[in-house]
């Protein structure tokens, strides 16, 4: 199965209903949304692994992606300022939620029919 198909199959969700617990810990779930003051760290015995922030319209969550994921995923897409696609698990106490994120991959932008863009 393709991330793509992974990312179909799961309810895409926003960040505040996490925030706001209509989305009970453990469940998974797709995010689009920007990451925000990411930190990536190597531990010498499973590799690397980062932590941050995922923005999406309104609201931002804390992430963590572990090095297993982190290695499946690659480090461009941690480091991208475009727009990104995860799957992730809801995780944590009510005041401390955050996502622990499986995949990750960018999103790419689609251009809107009949716009030309070739002179812009």
């Amino acid at each position: 199965m393709t991330d793509d198909a992974a990312i179909e199959m799961l309810a895409l969700v926003r960040v505040r209903a996490v925030l706001d617990g209509e989305v009970p810990n453990g469940t998974h779930v797709a995010v689009h949304g920007t990451l925000d003051e990411v930190t990536v760290k190597t531990n010498q015995q499973t590799g690397q692994w980062a932590m941050g922030r995922l923005v999406d319209s309104d609201d931002s969550i804390d992430f963590w992606m572990f090095p297993r994921a982190f290695a499946r995923t690659g480090r461009s897409c941690v480091d991208t300022a475009g727009p990104i696609a995860v799957t992730a698990c809801v995780s944590g106490p009510p005041e401390r939620t955050a996502l622990i994120i499986n995949s990750m991959e960018r999103i790419e932008p689609h251009p809107e029919p009949d716009v030309d863009t070739t002179d812009v």
